[in-house]
């Protein structure tokens, strides 16, 4: 078997893990969910103003506008933030990515001989840089 072709297999062993099925499932939820997608245009457009509105000459900007714009800005960052869609889609990315360097410490160990350091010394072998 070629390299080409165990890698077709590595990825498709990789798209049906649990991991990428719940990342693509919470995915789904997140570009779904209408009340955090209105969120997040709210939030771009509050963003632009403010960019604009900053763009001003200093004696030209209005205070209380950027005030307004800020305070709207923070709130809409902190509620899509803490959204059940958006807390599951990070947690859903950060389940893919241990994955896929779970697996790339395997290939590095299988081709090299050598695992990637976890600075946890009861991993190590008794040569590791890290042990001093």
């Amino acid at each position: 078997m070629t390299v080409k072709e165990c890698t077709k297999l590595l990825g498709e062993a990789i798209a049906a893990s649990e991991e990428v099925k719940g990342y693509l499932a919470a995915k789904e939820a997140y570009d779904t969910s209408r009340e955090l997608q209105a969120k997040l245009g709210e939030y771009s457009a509050q963003r632009m103003l403010l960019g604009e509105e900053r763009m001003k000459s200093p004696d030209a900007q209005d205070d209380t506008l950027i005030a307004k714009l800020e305070a709207r800005i923070e709130t809409l960052y902190e509620e899509i933030t803490h959204a059940e869609v958006y807390l599951a889609l990070t947690a859903a990315q950060n389940a893919v990515n241990l994955l896929m360097q779970e697996v790339n410490g395997d290939i590095n160990f299988y081709a090299f001989g050598e695992r990637p350091c976890t600075h946890d010394c009861s991993t190590c072998h008794a040569d590791c840089a890290s042990r001093g």
